[in-house]
This record gives structure tokens, C-alpha cells and sequence, in this order.
């Protein structure tokens, strides 16, 4: 009699414990038909579920401005066609299905029909956390010696990014992603737990530049199809010449009235990871500012993973924040106007100084997808973030990924976005010298946060 070999039988364990039951848990595409509007909170207050927000009046669509979108933490979750990964099997999960890409597209649908000239993803593609396997079906191979845990990564990488740009790429929108904490295989990296586990975190500490590396390779196509690296002129991209940022960091040149600069705020130390900017970086940094004061591009924004001010709103986050000021009183001397992140997976936006904070973005997997419009002239900055509802079914089984499943079986997303805060800088251009001033501040835009 044939006995199933350990491996398969340790498959078989491995699917059948993914079937379990997860409690089910409950943050904005074009102007096409209105969305009905979502339960008014009480006056004053801020729902915590950004179902039950209220709609607000959207932005106008001036000619002949730019627009931009802002969706970090897109996808923060593994979706991708495991069965093209080397070691896969018939049986095996497939790491996507119908329901999960049919909704990608209609939250990407919605998204395109703005036809924005850039997706900004402020980190938190992917979940990220390979070079192990908690399931032991290891479609990306053996994880057992550092050399296998390195071809596991990349293999993972090479699938889940591959697929991430595809979308993008098949509805027109070109990417400018900022390094996430899930792109160097989520926090944390000082060692704790179980052997195994301080193991598999000594190999992210260590290998944070092999992470870093699988982003840029796969996932900065327009990055690096930039025709040059005079950011005075449209398209034009400079990076640090040196130090650990060199390949992630980046400022270019999207419009006339608009310079985005992105920055890693993710720096190995001896003793894991510092959320905050390395020497070089900084330095970089502070001369891409410098010059873009002198020549007086209208508008500046930083995109970068985690929040630099406080408090903010999170939602089924750990909360990374910035590690000191030098970031700050960088974006404050030199005048930036806004700066965009992630990580919290929520809505707040603080203005201080001169220099707006929003923190935005929602969980896809969750159903609160949620994004900026961005609308830029010389005179205005337009910032209108819209909220996708979906539904996750959370019964049964998990999609499958490496760290167990990090999702419903399915997600639906059937209605459009609908606009749920608005904030407007507006800008003298007799007086260009970052004189902006708050011209609006609408909805959850407008709700400070009082922790």
C-alpha cells in the first residue's frame, strides 16, 4: 500500500488548518453615479468606522490641473498566483481567486477613471513576510539555511510584486511607491519569540538591503524610466548618490507645479531597524529642498510610511511612527506643503507650521479601501479622499500566504467610491515665497483627532 510522503501529508495538515473561522470585522473613483451617503455621525463627533462617515461635497475638476492619486498601504496584503511559484504542487492554494481579483479591478476602475498621471503608494505593498513558511506548503522552496530563506524571498517577490505593477500597469497607472515596513518582512526586527521565530527575524534584520532590493527591482519601472536628472524640468529624478536609501529614496519632477519627493525612513542598525532617515539621506534630502525653494516649484510634497506628527487615528495598526524630528523641522524649514503617509490605516490630517500632515489609506482585505485625489494648479493643492465599502467574508478558510493568511477567503466590492473629506491649500502666486494658506477643510479632512 502507497503511503503519502511526509512532505504531502504535512500539505494536507498544513491546507486543513487554514480552514478556520475568523471573527468577522468590520476607509475613496470617479463621480459616476452618487454613492447613497453613509449614516451621519453625531455632531462633533468622529465615527470610528469609516462606514458610517458622512459624505461631503467633492472637489471641482479644474482644467488643465494634474492629478495624482495617493493609496498607501495598497495592498498590505500577499495576492498573487502561487501555482507559478517553482516548488508548487497540484493542491496546493493558489494565493488569489476571482472574488479578490474581480474587486482589484473594480477598486482600480475606480481609480483610473480620474486618470491620474501617478499612483503614489507610500509603503505596505505586499504582507511581505517570506524567507519562511508557517503553513509548510513552501511554493517558494526550503527556508531552512540562509541561502534558501534568500531564493524563498525572492521567488516570493518576484510573484507578489510581479502581479501588484500588473494591475497597475493594465489600468494605466503609473506607480511611485515609498519602502513600507511589510517590504523588509514587517516589524518587528529585534529577536524574540521561539528559536524558529528569533531565527527568522535575525534574517530580516540582516537582510533588510535584500528586501529593499526586491521592491526596486520589480515594483519602480517608472522610476527608473525617467529621461533625466534635472528635476527643473518634467520627468527629471535625482536619488542619493550614496548610503542605504540610494536605490529607494527619490524626488521627480511630475508636473510644472508639482515635485514629489519620497523618502526611506527605514535604516538597518546594528540592532534591527530605526524608523527614521540615515546621514546621507538626509543630507540628499535637505539639498533636493533647498533647490526647490530657489526655483520656486509651486507645489512640494514628501511621501514617506510613517507618520512624523501626533496623535493620529489607527485602525488594525501597529502604529510605527517617526523616530526624533530632524525629518520635521527638515519639511518645515524648507517649506513643504504636504506630507503623505500611511501605516495607520486611518484618516487624520495636522497642520503645523505651514506643513500639512495626512495620514490615509485603509485596509483592501478589510473592505475600507480608501484614497486621495490629488488635483494640482499653480495656485491650489487639492487633496479629496474618497472611501470604497467592501465586504469580507470571513468564513471558512483564509487566503492563503506564507505567514498563515492574512485575509478572508473572499472580498466583494460592488459600489464607487464616494467623497468623505476635502482640504485645499490655496497659494498667492504673487507672493510664491510658501505662503499657502487653508482655503478648505471638509469631513473626515477637517475632524481633528482627540485621542
Amino acid at each position: 500500500m502507497l503511503r503519502p510522503s511526509p512532505r504531502s501529508t504535512a500539505r494536507l495538515a498544513a491546507v486543513a488548518a487554514l480552514a478556520v473561522a475568523a471573527a468577522v470585522s468590520t476607509l475613496a473613483g470617479p463621480a459616476a453615479p452618487p454613492a447613497p451617503a453613509a449614516p451621519s455621525a453625531a455632531r462633533g463627533a468622529v465615527a470610528a468606522d469609516p462606514d458610517d462617515r458622512p459624505t461631503v461635497r467633492g472637489l471641482p475638476r479644474p482644467d488643465g490641473a494634474y492629478r495624482f492619486v495617493s493609496f498607501p498601504d495598497f495592498l498590505n496584503q500577499d495576492v498573487g498566483d502561487v501555482t507559478r511559484a517553482p516548488h508548487w504542487q497540484q493542491g496546493d492554494p493558489k494565493g488569489t481567486n476571482s472574488a479578490y481579483e474581480d474587486s482589484l479591478d473594480h477598486v482600480l476602475d475606480d481609480v483610473a477613471a480620474h486618470q491620474p498621471g501617478a499612483f503614489l503608494v507610500a509603503g505596505d505593498l505586499v504582507e511581505g513576510e517570506w524567507g519562511k513558511d508557517e503553513t509548510g506548503v513552501d511554493p517558494f522552496g526550503p527556508h531552512r539555511t540562509t541561502d534558501q530563506r534568500k531564493r524563498a524571498l525572492k521567488e516570493a517577490a518576484r510573484i507578489y510584486y510581479g502581479d501588484w505593477l500588473r494591475r497597475l500597469t493594465d489600468h494605466g497607472l503609473p506607480a511611485y511607491p515609498a519602502v513600507g515596513d511589510h517590504e523588509i518582512g514587517d516589524d518587528p526586527w529585534t529577536p524574540r519569540g521561539d528559536a524558529e521565530r528569533r531565527a527568522w527575524i535575525r534574517f530580516k534584520a540582516n537582510h533588510t538591503w535584500l528586501w529593499k532590493r526586491q521592491l526596486v527591482k520589480h515594483t519602480y519601472d517608472a522610476v527608473r524610466r525617467a529621461p533625466g536628472d534635472d528635476l527643473r524640468r518634467v520627468g527629471g529624478v535625482s536619488s542619493p548618490e550614496r548610503g542605504q536609501a540610494g536605490d529607494t529614496a527619490y524626488a521627480v519632477r511630475l508636473d510644472r507645479n508639482l515635485l514629489l519627493v519620497t523618502v526611506d525612513v527605514f535604516r538597518p542598525t546594528s540592532s534591527g531597524v530605526s524608523v527614521s532617515l540615515d546621514p546621507d539621506q538626509r543630507d540628499w534630502l535637505a539639498k533636493v529642498l533647498r533647490r526647490a525653494k530657489k526655483q520656486r516649484v509651486p507645489w512640494v510634497v514628501v511621501q514617506g510610511h510613517v507618520p512624523v506628527l501626533g496623535p493620529v487615528r489607527t485602525r488594525f495598526s501597529s502604529g510605527l511612527t517617526y523616530e526624533g524630528s530632524d525629518l520635521w523641522q527638515l519639511m518645515r524649514k524648507h517649506d513643504v506643503d504636504a506630507y503623505l503617509c500611511g501605516e495607520v490605516h486611518d484618516h487624520t490630517v495636522i497642520r503645523r507650521k505651514g506643513v500639512v500632515q495626512m495620514c490615509h489609506g485603509g485596509l483592501f482585505y478589510r473592505g475600507e479601501s480608501s484614497y486621495v485625489l490629488g488635483q494640482v494648479t499653480d495656485t491650489k493643492l487639492m487633496l479629496e479622499t474618497r472611501y470604497l465599502q467592501g465586504d469580507p467574508q470571513w468564513s471558512g478558510t483564509k487566503l492563503w500566504s506564507t505567514e498563515g493568511g492574512n485575509g478572508p477567503r473572499r472580498v466583494v466590492y460592488r459600489r464607487p467610491s464616494r467623497v468623505v473629506g476635502t482640504y485645499v491649500l490655496k497659494r498667492d502666486p504673487e507672493r510664491p515665497a510658501r505662503s499657502n494658506r487653508v482655503k478648505q477643510a471638509r469631513g473626515i479632512s477637517g475632524a481633528k483627532h482627540q485621542p
